[in-house]
């Protein structure tokens, strides 16, 4: 093969079948477009190029705009895959591609930000019409806001499912345990849970949530701060059902009160506590199943 571009431009053009392969992962951009107009190019050539992360986007499109490759489910995913393919492109190509390769897209941090969240919109827009085995399977391995959107789901698989994910991160349950709306089978899995129920934050939301259980609440009184305890006793947010915990807590710390917050006592005893009694923990899949369920 010659050294110079033009002679290595003619020979791409007119390559053989047998030469083709020469030329796929040559460092010119020209070259690669001679290429691409050979007809002895084969599908197996085109992926080579389509996955190729050093070519400009105008090659990858002229791939994308070819019709021979234009059922080529490979290439499609390569190209969809690949952050040198210009953002249109790439957006047209993703309606045509499966849902679990749409999920392995949206968890790559090698795409921009801006297709990464079009990607998790066209997933979330599936999953109200989505068969549970199939959402049960996509709460493991999804990412970001496609995970946020499975972990208020009200099947307690699919929670479940989600709260094992890898990829959830705490911001996530924060905004989940906060809503003003949000499941009580939900919550309560997220109080059971042994690795997310460990989170200050978390515990902190949770004490603020009138669906966390009371016996789980109280536990997790031990580990808060004095100062944040104050601060939680003075919360009018806060369910009534904690406060006389909360108090019994601050008061074995020896923490001094406000005058104001020590007039306002809260009696273990009163109504709304005694509907939400501390009772041993039920198993956690199926109390929570039920809670989702009603």
């Amino acid at each position: 093969m010659s050294d110079t571009l033009d002679e290595r431009i003619e020979q791409a053009s007119a390559a053989k079948e047998e030469e083709v392969a020469l030329f796929v992962h040559d460092p010119s951009p020209r070259v690669v477009k001679a290429l691409l107009a050979n007809r002895r190019v084969g599908e197996q050539h085109i992926l080579i190029i389509a996955n190729r992360k050093n070519l400009p986007g105008d090659v990858l499109e002229a791939i994308a705009k070819d019709k021979r490759w234009a059922e080529s489910y490979p290439i499609r995913l390569a190209l969809a895959k690949n952050p040198k393919t210009p953002l249109f492109v790439a957006l047209s190509i993703s309606r045509y591609l499966r849902l679990f390769d749409l999920a392995e897209i949206g968890r790559s941090q090698f795409l921009p930000l801006t297709f990464r969240h079009k990607i998790e919109n066209i997933i979330r827009e599936k999953i109200p019409t989505m068969p549970l085995g199939i959402k049960r399977t996509l709460a493991k391995i999804s990412s970001g806001n496609v995970l946020l959107t499975l972990v208020q789901d009200r099947d307690a698989g699919v929670v479940k499912a989600c709260l094992h994910n890898p990829h959830l991160v705490e911001a996530h349950l924060f905004k989940v345990v906060t809503r003003h709306d949000p499941v009580p089978g939900t919550i309560r899995m997220i109080s059971e849970h042994e690795k997310w129920s460990s989170r200050y934050t978390i515990r902190l939301a949770l004490l603020r949530n009138t669906h966390a259980p009371l016996a789980r609440c109280v536990r997790f009184l031990e580990d808060i701060k004095t100062l944040d305890l104050k601060d939680l006793y003075a919360d009018t947010s806060v369910p009534t059902g904690i406060k006389p915990y909360i108090h019994s807590e601050l008061m074995e710390r020896g923490a001094e009160m406000e005058k104001e917050e020590e007039e306002r006592v809260y009696e273990i005893g009163d109504a709304e506590t005694a509907e939400r009694d501390i009772k041993p923990e039920a198993p956690d899949d199926e109390s929570a199943r039920n809670e989702i369920e009603q």
